[in-house]
């Protein structure tokens, strides 16, 4: 499986996974508070209560005017009767009589007549005594009838405490008007009437209401509940969730899309899986490599990270992505590359060095385009392949053969100087030959120190040295090597010191390997520790550890040199150290040893005060 396929599954997955968010983000917009069937059932609702309410109101209308076009007629048959009874009596001046009459015809025809002279005078009415009642020619209905018209009014009456409806009609005598007969009803018969028919129409109406609404609820039921289904199976799906189905009886459209809704949502769910199996092996490729891995979009937004890249640069994924390349990357040099290559859309490998919290790496950055089957630009991908190592390794090679060769000229040039002397006649002279006989055995032997050295540093380094680990007691073996260089540290002056307690545990290791340690440390201690110097040995139990501290008061170390002290053929004095026979590779090889055992070496030292390595060695368990 080659990247550029992983990547290209990549897109595809981010590109899949926007549209299922625009997707979830749709379907959620599109499920509103109140689901369809509550808006059909409330429409239609809505518009058979608007029906049933303007046919209530024009059936009410209709028959209050009906109603009222009934009591008109009746009272203009009555006003006529009455009129053409009254009429003789108004002519011959008999108003006595008026009164009685209006009250007997008032009694037969249950309504209330007025007789109303020319200048307003009641004359007389069937409920009320005339002489106690108004002047009536102001009444609207007698100014009709009083300009010889029909008069006809509906108001309240305050002398019968009602609500009234009044027709009256000219009396009239060779074309004048004599008087005004007035008939008027009490409307309280058609409130009845108007009131019963409000209540039928209301509780029919309501009926008719409740039947179609139930009507409606299950037509907008039967409608809404697929549609319904197919909202919430989409929403699902948006959430990841593809094995929906929708079960619709109907025949018709709705059931059709629904059985096309089941045959999308099955293929959908194959294709989404399978997808997502190809994905997830490839995004396991793209995560597992050793190698950084930075993807960008045509939009120069960072859209893949892998985990060796976010701890490359020191990132985080939840903060990055999203994010456009030059935020999150703080180099110029790896932005311009992503220009260039996405402007360009040619390849492109750069050598950079990169610094992530100052422990500064080399990498060799390798940037391509990220093209579609059209040729069109999607994106950039960018492999970091770490090479500080293969630097490192390098730089250290080309300083070990100059060293090697440094430190093999050096001694080879004196003894092949000090044969061509003896060949050229110094032999013959015992005194010389003998100093040029010692200067060769004294190279000799340094050249086999080194090879020696040479030697077991690469059977250490490549395991064929096999370390015998066994309990060691401590306290031995360094009386062993002390009396090693007891000579040496007489002559010199020094006092070596030892505070090792009896109850120490046993370390856990080689006792060769360890002495050869603990000799080449005591060894540099007595070199580069001026006479009267003093040297301590000390050793203390630590964590599951021996600890072991070699310590003197010698010239000591510069703070720069350090941490390279432990590298082979380093000398922080070169030409000391040869004075003095080191060969270079000393406390390479205590380094070696120590981490053979699992162990750690380290160093302090102050110059002119002196300088203090500490080992550390596993205990050995259960010995004591």
């Amino acid at each position: 499986m080659s990247l550029e396929e992983a990547l290209a599954t990549r897109f595809v997955a981010l590109a899949l996974r926007k549209e299922n968010n625009q997707l979830k983000g749709k379907v959620e917009e599109g499920m509103p508070g109140k689901r369809i069937i509550w808006k059909l059932f409330f429409a239609q609702g809505l518009l058979i209560l608007i029906s049933l309410t303007i046919i209530g109101l024009y059936v009410s209308l209709s028959f209050k005017d009906y109603y009222i076009s009934q009591i008109t007629s009746q009272l203009e048959s009555n006003a006529i009767l009455i009129r053409g009874l009254v009429k003789e009596d108004i002519l011959k001046e008999k108003g006595a009589n008026i009164d009685p009459l209006a009250k007997k015809l008032g009694r037969e025809i249950h309504c209330r007549i007025t007789i109303i002279g020319p200048e307003g005078t009641v004359l007389g009415d069937s409920k009320k005594d005339p002489k106690k009642m108004e002047n009536h020619l102001r009444r609207p209905e007698v100014k009709e009838a009083m300009k010889g018209r029909e008069g006809k009014s509906i108001r309240y009456s305050t002398t019968l405490e009602k609500e009234m409806m009044y027709l009256a009609l000219p009396i009239k005598y060779n074309n004048q008007i004599i008087g005004t007969v007035r008939v008027s009803l009490a409307l309280d018969k058609l409130k009845l009437g108007v009131g019963h028919i409000y209540r039928i129409v209301g509780w029919g109406g309501i009926l008719a209401v409740i039947l179609s609404l139930l009507v409606a609820f299950t037509l907008a039921r039967r409608i809404s509940r697929p549609m319904s289904q197919m909202a919430q199976a989409a929403k699902n799906i948006s959430l990841g969730d593809f094995g929906q189905q929708i079960v619709v009886d109907s025949k018709d459209e709705i059931g059709d899309l629904a059985q096309s809704f089941n045959l999308m949502s099955g293929e959908l769910e194959s294709k989404i899986e399978a997808l997502i199996r190809e994905v997830s092996e490839k995004e396991a490729v793209l995560t597992g490599m050793i190698e950084g891995v930075v993807a960008i979009d045509q939009d120069e937004c960072i859209i893949l990270l892998n985990k060796s890249a976010q701890k490359m640069f020191g990132l985080s994924p939840d903060d990055t992505l999203g994010m456009f390349h030059w935020e999150a990357i703080r180099n110029p040099d790896i932005n311009s590359l992503f220009k260039e290559v996405l402007k360009t859309r040619t390849q492109k490998v750069i050598e950079l060095p990169i610094n992530p919290l100052l422990d500064e790496r080399t990498f060799m950055v390798q940037a391509a385009p990220i093209l579609d089957r059209e040729e069109n630009i999607l994106g950039v991908v960018t492999v970091f392949h770490d090479i500080t190592e293969i630097k490192r390794l390098e730089r250290m090679r080309m300083e070990f053969i100059a060293n090697v060769s440094h430190e093999l000229r050096t001694p080879l040039t004196s003894i092949k100087g000090s044969i061509e002397t003896l060949k050229a006649g110094a032999i013959a002279e015992r005194e010389h030959a003998c100093n040029f006989l010692d200067i060769i055995e004294r190279h000799s032997n340094r050249l086999d120190r080194l090879i020696a050295d040479l030697l077991d540093i690469s059977r250490i380094e490549t395991g064929k040295k096999q370390m015998i680990l066994k309990p060691i007691k401590v306290m031995e073996l360094v009386d062993k090597v002390i009396s090693d260089f007891r000579e040496t540290s007489i002559k010199k002056h020094q006092e070596i010191s030892v505070d090792i307690p009896e109850d120490l545990p046993m370390a856990l290791a080689d006792e060769e390997a360890i002495e050869t340690v603990l000799k080449n440390l005591l060894d540099n201690a007595i070199k580069y520790t001026p006479e009267n110097g003093e040297i301590t040995i000390t050793a203390s139990g630590n964590n599951g550890y021996i600890e072991i501290v070699v310590a003197d008061t010698g010239i000591g170390i510069p703070e720069k040199d350090i941490p390279r002290i432990f590298e082979r053929f380093y000398r922080v004095d070169k030409a000391r150290s040869r004075e003095l026979g080191g060969t270079g590779l000393g406390l390479s090889i205590v380094k070696h040893i120590i981490e053979a055992h699992e162990g750690t070496v380290s160093a302090e030292s102050e110059l002119g005060k002196g300088s203090r390595f500490t080992i550390t060695l596993p205990e050995s368990p259960g010995l004591e």
